[in-house]
């Protein structure tokens, strides 16, 4: 049986992070909209949960155009330069979040809704490209393991820096995977961590996006 890449294993679970994350948020925008407003005790949960998933989608994208994609360029042939291309326009997109979120509690919730469809419909098709191209078949044939392990290392690292603020940043990561998915992805994470700080010590903090977790 062949092992599966480390690297592919990574891609497809963030996929499903942002992917789930996106799916909520556009789903709670219809809820509300058909309600005629938020609820008062999730407005801030809701801003938090949507400008988390901004900040988780923009570290994902800079890891892969800093450092997945120079390095699989020697490797495996893909459309990088579209690829590049989705995330300058995802971000465009995802920066106007920053415009809606202050007006959700107002009325601001269908202007809201429409820019996540914007970035819905560039969504599906980009990973959709990823997904088929770095495959692990493709990767296994030309990187080696040990190399595949320093790259995830080096975008673990790299999405740390660029994530935005831990204690709402990584219980999105937990929370919005479950099952395998989520045991693979804490593994590596430090024990003092996954145990201690995001679910005691940080929990309030994170607490009001815990309705949108699963």
């Amino acid at each position: 049986m062949n092992q599966i890449s480390p690297v592919t294993a990574g891609l497809f679970r963030i996929h499903k992070i942002i992917s789930r994350g996106l799916s909520i948020s556009i789903r709670k925008c219809d809820e509300y909209l058909s309600k005629q407003g938020i609820p008062s005790g999730e407005a801030d949960g809701f801003s938090m949960y949507v400008s988390t998933l901004k900040w988780v989608t923009h570290s994902h994208h800079l890891s892969e155009d800093d450092i997945a994609f120079p390095y699989f360029k020697d490797y495996v042939d893909a459309p990088y330069v579209q690829l590049k291309a989705d995330h300058v326009a995802m971000a465009r997109i995802l920066d106007s979040l920053d415009q809606c979120l202050p007006e959700i509690s107002s009325g601001g919730v269908g202007k809201l809704k429409e820019v996540l469809y914007e970035f819905d419909k560039l969504w599906g098709p980009h990973i959709k490209i990823e997904e088929e191209n770095f495959t692990s078949e493709k990767l296994q044939a030309v990187i080696e393991m040990k190399e595949q392990i320093n790259l995830v290392d080096k975008l673990a690292e790299h999405s740390v820096k660029n994530s935005g603020p831990g204690p709402l940043t990584l219980p999105f990561l937990f929370y919005n995977i479950e099952g395998r998915d989520r045991d693979d992805f804490m593994k590596p994470i430090p024990w003092i961590v996954k145990k201690v700080l995001v679910p005691i010590i940080w929990r309030s903090q994170w607490k009001p996006m815990s309705p949108f977790f699963l």
